[in-house]
């Protein structure tokens, strides 16, 4: 029987190694308690249960080490354009924001093709790029700048890449079944004017809050702001049934797309050092 002994802070505890069947098994922790002489010569039980583990962060290592330059090296400053919560990011990943931006503004805009000037056709063209581009792509990035610090901006492309990923299923030809439930296309238009009317709602709710969080940009609530009119009158379009309501609606997609387009290039242009305006608010407190 070999017994490993690891000693640290002046107390030891021992890994002892047994037989089982022929085969050396090694216990996670320590089989007995141990004894050692303290200062005074007399005999001392330490215990048997080695403390835990406590690794410090990296603010504690960068300070303890004197390493601050190393530090930053190994974070990047977060885009005011998509983060606004966090200060930095580390180097392990892109910022996901980007490809939630882009993938919103691309089945946006084509969306506002169709609303413009194709209002009497159908759209099921663009389920592709709503199911995949704009929604899961568009899910995932918000869950990963989530993860890495992105409270709003993260809250915001999840919310609706969920949107596009259930905009592409209503347009599978299995769900239409579904539908039959109206009895009528009013009661059909009524459902979808109250779907729109509260996604307008929750776009306006978060175009206010734009306005107040930290490092708010005017370009994000450029954004916002032109989603919530789309959305609005998508949904009296659905009410009214007057055409032109419609049209209107894919111009102000189109404005929508535009920003978000600029967003994105303004954080991938950030990274390579090179500022694009994106209006930060003078009243909201910086990070």
């Amino acid at each position: 029987m070999e017994s490993w002994m690891h000693n640290r802070g002046g107390q030891n505890y021992g890994l002892e190694e047994q037989q089982h069947g022929g085969s050396n098994l090694q216990s996670p922790q320590p089989v007995r308690p141990t004894t050692h002489e303290d200062a005074n010569g007399k005999l001392a039980v330490s215990s048997s249960t080695p403390p835990l583990h406590t690794f410090p962060s990296h603010h504690s290592v960068a300070s303890s080490f004197h390493l601050p330059a190393e530090y930053l090296n190994m974070t990047r400053a977060a885009s005011p354009a998509v983060l606004a919560q966090g200060d930095r990011r580390p180097l392990s990943m892109g910022n996901p924001g980007v490809l939630g931006l882009w993938s919103f503004a691309t089945v946006t805009i084509l969306l506002g093709v169709y609303n413009l000037f194709l209002p009497h056709k159908s759209n099921h063209i663009i389920y592709p790029t709503a199911m995949l581009f704009g929604g899961l792509a568009q899910y995932i990035a918000g869950f990963m700048d989530l993860f890495y610090g992105g409270t709003f901006s993260g809250t915001i492309l999840v919310s609706y890449g969920a949107f596009w990923a259930g905009s592409g299923m209503m347009m599978l030809p299995t769900v239409e079944p579904l539908l039959e439930v109206y009895q009528t296309e009013w009661d059909l238009a009524q459902a979808n004017a109250i779907y729109h009317f509260m996604w307008a709602f929750y776009t306006l709710m978060l175009m206010c809050i734009s306005l107040k969080i930290r490092n708010g940009t005017f370009t994000l609530t450029w954004c916002l702001f032109w989603v919530f009119i789309t959305l609005f009158l998508t949904a009296i379009y659905y009410v009214t049934n007057v055409q032109p309501v419609l049209r209107v609606s894919g111009v102000t997609a189109f404005l929508a797309a535009i920003g978000a387009y600029y967003m994105g290039c303004a954080a991938v242009f950030e990274e390579q050092k090179s500022k694009w305006w994106v209006g930060k608010y003078k009243w909201c407190k910086r990070s």
